[in-house]
């Protein structure tokens, strides 16, 4: 029952951002209007709502479409499932109550820690690849500029991929080809031999205090199969471990995130932190914790707040109907 509910959060929230992007794609010399020569045609759905998301207008109506969706998955988000019956007719019942922060903190609980610090967790970030769409990489310019300054021994070109067949590419020309990021993003002053985020699983936020956070990058003992880098970054491990200086890999300027179906926090929000020092490296639990202490800069920012429609709330507290 939960996957079903993800996955329908995962469409209106996709359906949410989609009206969101409009904006920016108003600017795009994309499309191409039917006038001139053959004259004005009225289309028969012109002014509606249909047509405007269609065209990309931003209209009233869309502005208000796409808040009742961003509210919707707000109150999804305060929604939790005890149970799911079916009566005799076959229809399902949900037994739904509304969680609470401490809900929302609950799965906190169930964080293993390692024991060489005691501050609290806050957030569990999961750091997992995102696929990126073909429109994505096209137009991802920080992607391009990074494979073609510092990747070339693994980009894999047009003609590589299609002048192979389906049995003769290789794996490592294969996974080479697929463009992925992962959620979090690292600032730094110059291009480190191994890129920390990469490789890292996850990252815990701990609270040192009201303005400073302990970030603790999860990266597998283990190396990855499919990544032949991933045992040289491991020897790099080991080395900075016994020298941290002598590994640039650990020299971070800030971190930045959105969270979406992490621990501990709500989705869309956005967090950003200044790292001051680098901490120590720990063994745990089949993992290495890359730790440093952080300034807060940006404590949680709720993203979706610049697309709030200020009459339509007040239409909802008073209950008033859509109309």
């Amino acid at each position: 029952m939960k996957n079903i509910i993800n996955w329908v959060r995962s469409k209106l929230a996709t359906l949410a951002l989609a009206t969101a992007s409009v904006e920016k794609d108003m600017f795009k010399q994309t499309s191409v209007e039917l006038e001139g020569t053959i004259g004005y045609v009225q289309r028969h759905n012109q002014g509606t709502l249909a047509d405007s998301l269609n065209r990309g207008e931003i209209t009233q109506e869309v502005k208000e479409l796409r808040w009742r969706l961003f509210k919707i998955l707000e109150t999804s988000d305060k929604m939790m499932v005890n149970s799911l019956s079916t009566d005799s007719e076959g229809y399902h019942e949900l037994d739904v109550k509304k969680t609470t922060s401490a809900t929302i903190k609950s799965g906190l609980k169930k964080v293993k820690l390692d024991d060489k610090d005691d501050y609290p967790l806050e957030m569990v970030i999961d750091n997992k690849e995102i696929t990126l769409s073909s429109d994505d990489i096209i137009s991802n310019d920080s992607i391009n500029e990074y494979d073609s300054k510092d990747r070339t021994d693994s980009i894999v070109s047009n003609e590589d991929i299609t002048s192979a067949t389906l049995g003769d590419i290789s794996s490592e020309k294969y996974h080479s080809s697929i463009k992925t990021e992962r959620p979090i993003k690292v600032v730094r002053d110059l291009r480190p031999k191994f890129d920390i985020e990469t490789f890292t699983t996850k990252l815990n936020i701990r609270v040192i205090n009201d303005s400073e956070r302990l970030l603790e990058f999860y990266v597998s003992k283990y190396p990855d199969e499919y990544n032949r880098k991933s045992r040289l970054f491991l020897s790099e491990i080991k080395k900075a471990i016994k020298n941290p200086r002598t590994s640039n890999m650990l020299d971070l300027k800030g971190i930045g995130f959105t969270t979406y179906k992490d621990i501990g926090v709500k989705d869309f929000y956005l967090f950003q932190y200044d790292i001051k020092e680098f901490d120590k490296i720990v063994e745990f639990d089949g993992y290495y914790i890359i730790k440093f202490k952080s300034e807060v800069i940006i404590n949680g920012e709720y993203l979706l707040e610049k697309y709030r429609v200020e009459e339509l709330d007040k239409k909802y507290e008073k209950k008033e109907s859509k109309g």
